[in-house]
Order: structure tokens, then C-alpha cells, then sequence
């Protein structure tokens, strides 16, 4: 243990140097060749989502420092997205050692906290993945007085929720501001889409695995009507945490809710999403649905994903407020769901009509 501290404390020396020099002062036309001094720990940046973020700061001239368990190689990718020197990747395996995670956020001018998993493994618990790592950080910030800790939540966590991963993100809330009642920023984010996203995939899914004789036939609870959804682009989240982290610390408020520009019914939404993957869609719902659809086995995104309305809250501050204009899913979702079109529907043909596939019994394409 004594030896991986020293190799932490031995990769953040560089660190260290450029927190107690000059080359803090902002310096540079802007851009990821200037600096804007300021200093970044990002854990979880190694997620699915992670990475903008740490492009968005990379375009700024942040300086970053990546704590990470997984393979060093795994995680290079990243270091593309600043200036050479900009990013100090720390490989921390052992998350339960708070001197390593003192180390990571000693020189910190802000702390954001991207961890937490809804899929759980067989060695950890939904406690262990989303509360108590959260815990041991911001624990850390606490006694390294770091002066923003910003925590990435759900917008419909709830201590009462049916969902463990909900209620645990309410529990993770909880402790933060026990930990850091003046330095704590909490960003509620209703369900993301982006390319590599659980939920958009997830809807697709459901109704692509569907055979061509079954038209379309998609289990869905109560049919999508009493489930509504406000999705939000992930990169625009992550450029509202940006310019939160831009801000002076009078400018930041301690509460946001990041939400799109449109609230859809869960019917609405899987109509959107077969508009663009010419696949048929026919809502059904029945008793036995749970026991031969291998997808509804998964019970946790059944429950967060068809069961759950997001619950906006009126009057809190949200993507305007931080200088983001909300995109509409319409805009980007063809650029991944063009995948779960048939093979071949991938491109669109020259005239602009789509085949008609289905009236077609050997699945050519060709008019009968």
C-alpha cells in the first residue's frame, strides 16, 4: 500500500510543480495549447461519458488529472484531448485507500464526480458502486478543502424508489452534502442519449428483436401512456458542467436540473425512434410478457426505463441558465440508431421512400 502511495504522490509531482509556479496564471489565445489555470480531478472520466467532458475542458486549457482502476492503455484515448502535459493519469486500483484519493484531489480547484454504475457485478452492491466510493471522495475533498466538489446525479432520485440505482444516487446526494454542505454542487440529469448510451439502445432493442411476423410487437408497460420522459443530449450536459467549472464560485448556484427541451410520452418516444430505424411498432402489453422476453428479465431498466416519469421540478436552474441551448432528439439520434435499421435499410434509398419490407414475404425489397 505504502508503495502505490509513493507511485501516486511520484506521477503528481508534476502537478504539484506547475500548483505552486506561474504557468497558473491564464496564459494563451484560449484553446488546448493556452492554460486557463485552473485544475480538474475528473473520477469516472474513464465511463461512457466521461470523455466529453474531458474534451470540452481540453479545449479550454484545463489542466487534468484522471484518477482511473482500469488498464492504463484502456484509458489513452483521452490524453488526445489536450496539450501535452495537460492530463496526469493516475492509476488508482485500490479506491479504498483514502491517502491515494487525498493525493488526487490535494491540488484540485475542482472535484466532479462521475462515478456510479446501474449494472451491478458480481463483486460489488449497488451501495458499494454508487455510495460509498461517493463517500470516500468526497471525504477526501473534505479534509483537502477543496473548494467546488461537483456530483452527477439522476433527476428522479429518490430514497423510495422501486429502482436500487435511483435510490442509491439519493443516498449518494445525501452524503455528499453531509460531507460538503458549502462546497458540494449536485447536477440532476434526466436519461441521456448519446452513441453510447443504455437508453435509447435499450428502446431500440426491445423492438428490433421483434420477428418480421410478429410486426413489430413491442412489450412495453401500460403501452408507453403513463410513462413520460424528458431526455437530454449528453454533450450538452457535459458543456453545462463545463461552464459551471468556468464560473466563479458566487456565480454557481448548489442545485441543477438538466433536462431537454421536450417531454415525451414513452409511446412517443419508441414512435420517434422506428421513424428512424423503419422498423414496425405495435405497443402491447400482457401477464406473461416478463416470462419469455429475455429484455424484461432485466428488471432494473424495465423499471427506470418504462416505469419511472422523470420528475421536472419547476424553478431550478437547468441548461439555459449555464448559456446551453438544449438539442432536440430529433437532430442526433439517426447518427446511432441508423444501426438497428436491416441491413438492407442502412442508407436511405436514392428517392427518399422507404421499402416495404414487411408486405414482402421473401424480404428482397421488390414490389409484389
Amino acid at each position: 500500500m505504502l508503495q502505490q502511495s509513493s507511485k501516486v504522490t511520484k506521477v503528481l509531482g508534476a502537478v504539484r510543480a506547475l500548483s505552486s509556479s506561474p504557468l497558473t496564471i491564464k496564459s494563451g489565445r484560449g484553446g488546448r495549447s493556452s492554460t486557463n489555470a485552473k485544475t480538474v480531478t475528473i473520477f469516472g472520466a474513464t465511463g461512457k461519458m466521461g470523455r466529453y467532458l474531458v474534451n470540452n475542458l481540453g479545449q479550454l486549457g484545463t489542466q487534468m488529472i484522471i484518477p482511473h482502476r482500469c488498464d492504463p492503455v484502456t484509458a489513452q484515448y483521452l490524453k488526445v484531448s489536450s496539450d501535452l502535459g495537460q492530463q496526469h493519469h493516475v492509476y488508482t486500483p485500490d479506491f479504498n485507500d483514502e491517502e491515494q484519493l487525498m493525493e488526487c484531489v490535494k491540488y484540485s480547484d475542482v472535484v466532479v464526480n462521475l462515478t456510479g454504475t446501474d449494472r451491478i457485478k458480481l463483486h460489488q452492491s449497488w451501495e458499494d458502486a454508487n455510495v460509498t466510493l461517493t463517500h470516500r471522495i468526497a471525504r477526501a475533498c473534505k479534509k483537502m478543502d477543496v473548494p467546488c466538489f461537483i456530483h452527477m446525479s439522476h433527476i428522479n432520485a429518490d430514497i423510495d424508489s422501486p429502482s436500487q440505482f435511483l435510490k442509491t444516487k439519493a443516498l449518494s446526494e445525501e452524503v455528499v452534502l453531509h460531507e460538503l454542505p458549502d462546497a458540494a454542487i449536485i447536477v440532476r440529469a434526466s436519461d441521456c442519449y448519446h452513441a453510447r448510451d443504455r437508453f435509447t439502445h435499450y428502446l431500440a432493442r426491445i423492438n428490433s428483436v421483434a420477428k418480421l411476423f410478429e410486426k413489430g410487437r413491442t412489450p412495453l408497460y401500460k403501452k408507453g401512456m403513463d410513462t413520460y420522459k424528458t431526455p437530454v443530449y449528453g454533450p450538452d450536459v457535459f458543456r453545462g458542467i463545463t461552464n459551471i467549472i468556468s464560473m466563479n464560485d458566487s456565480e454557481r448556484e448548489r442545485l441543477y436540473q438538466f433536462v431537454g427541451p421536450r417531454t415525451y410520452s414513452l409511446h412517443e418516444l419508441l414512435t420517434s425512434i422506428t421513424d428512424i430505424t423503419f422498423r414496425q411498432y405495435r405497443p402491447v402489453v400482457g401477464r406473461y410478457n416478463f416470462l419469455w422476453n429475455r429484455y424484461l428479465l432485466r428488471s432494473e431498466p424495465y423499471i427506470r426505463h418504462q416505469m419511472i416519469s422523470d420528475n421536472v421540478v419547476l424553478g431550478l436552474p437547468g441548461l439555459e441558465d449555464v448559456g446551453i441551448t438544449p438539442t432536440h432528439f430529433e437532430d442526433k439520434a439517426l447518427f446511432w440508431l441508423r444501426s438497428y435499421r436491416i441491413f438492407w435499410q442502412v442508407w436511405d434509398p436514392v428517392d427518399g421512400q422507404k421499402t416495404n419490407i414487411y408486405g414482402n414475404v421473401m424480404g428482397t425489397g421488390e414490389a409484389m
